[in-house]
């Protein structure tokens, strides 16, 4: 059953609008799953759903695959709210607990200037190949705010 209710959960997260938990609620129903808010939520913390633009997002459930840039601006714009460059690493700040959706988008962005990130609770240290593509990145980023 746990198998069958985490499918229609991201069939419904990626084929629509799904804004809220109740909007996921209705969605099951429809396809005659009941479920607990409180086991709704857990399903979430599994699927690693995250909120961007309002709405619920797939994170981390098929990782070769890339955000679009719409995407990615959406997540940078929801959740970044500071960025800082220090020689080839790229500091991007977060609000609490959004570091890892950020990095992973940026990740799967799949940017030339980037080799990769590490996510705390609300930081992100991102290398650049050379302290030029660290400024580079910062430009790509802050025009995506």
């Amino acid at each position: 059953m746990r198998r069958l209710r985490h499918n229609a959960i991201l069939e419904l997260v990626r084929s629509g609008e799904i804004t809220s938990q109740e909007d996921l609620m209705r969605g099951l129903r429809s396809r005659n799953i009941t479920v607990s808010q409180s086991t709704l939520s857990r399903d979430i913390q599994e699927l690693r759903l995250a909120k961007a633009g309002g709405v619920y997002t797939v994170v981390d459930a098929e990782p070769t695959v890339q955000h679009s840039e719409g995407s990615l601006a959406r997540i940078i714009r929801d959740f970044m709210v500071g960025i800082e460059v220090a020689q080839n690493i790229v500091v991007v700040k977060t609000g609490p607990g959004h570091a890892s959706t950020v990095s992973q988008a940026l990740d799967e962005a799949g940017w030339p200037e980037w080799v990769g990130s590490i996510a705390g609770e609300n930081t992100v240290f991102a290398v650049a190949r050379s302290a030029k593509d660290a400024r580079k990145l910062e430009g790509r980023l802050r025009k995506l705010l």
